[in-house]
């Protein structure tokens, strides 16, 4: 048992050094000594562990589609109000800052996409399950009294992951107009427009279970 436990955090080790060796150097530029180097580890290490770069990767992939996703998701299954359950998912679903190591993972993946089927793929899954995390929630506060959709939950939800990607590529690009605040303000601007909802703001559920989580 203690073998194995080992071996899990070795390769929860590995996916780390990953993830900060493609924020750091970009998926092209990608090599196995930079993982290795990351985390301080003989590079025999990464392939003893993982049959090849790409298992590796895609682990790396999900850590990160987990943050963006499980993570916001579970946060919003813990919010009773809609109106809390969108605010908060906003807040989540934007990078910290320029900085944000996953946000990066996930651009530098989502570049990739044309040329590697498999991380098309990923990227759409991760896609959809936002799309449906956020229509979800516009239906929750449709039945709650508290939205009045302009759109159809599934087109409007979508409209908010690509505002979401959108802003967050700026954020990371080191767009000096688009803040993280500046980021949300614009998108829970459209989220008013979209839900007739006036009580869709930043200041909203900034506290207690609609903190932010990381990691």
């Amino acid at each position: 048992m203690a073998r194995a436990k080992n071996q899990a955090a070795r390769r929860e080790q590995l996916v780390l050094a990953a993830t900060e060796a493609v924020g750091r150097h970009g998926l092209a530029q990608l090599r196995v000594a930079d993982i290795a180097d990351a985390a301080g580890v003989a590079r025999g290490s990464v392939s003893y562990y993982f049959s090849d770069i790409g298992e590796l990767l895609q682990q790396v992939y999900q850590r990160a589609a987990d943050r963006f996703f499980t993570s916001r998701s579970a946060v919003a299954a813990g919010l009773p109000d809609a109106r809390d359950k969108l605010v908060a998912c906003a807040r989540l679903g934007l990078p910290d800052g320029p900085d944000d190591e996953l946000a990066l993972v996930l651009y530098e993946f989502s570049s990739a996409t044309h040329d590697n089927p498999v991380y098309s793929a990923l990227a759409q899954s991760l896609f959809d399950r936002q799309v449906a995390l956020y229509a979800s929630i516009l239906e929750i506060g449709r039945a709650q009294g508290h939205f009045e959709p302009t759109a159809p939950a599934l087109d409007l939800a979508a409209n908010l992951v690509v505002l979401e990607d959108g802003y967050g590529l700026h954020i990371v690009s080191r767009n000096a107009s688009l803040s993280p605040e500046r980021s949300l303000e614009l998108l829970l601007g459209y989220a008013r427009t979209a839900t007739g909802c006036p009580d869709l703001r930043p200041d909203r559920a900034v506290d207690g279970p609609a903190a932010r989580p990381r990691d």
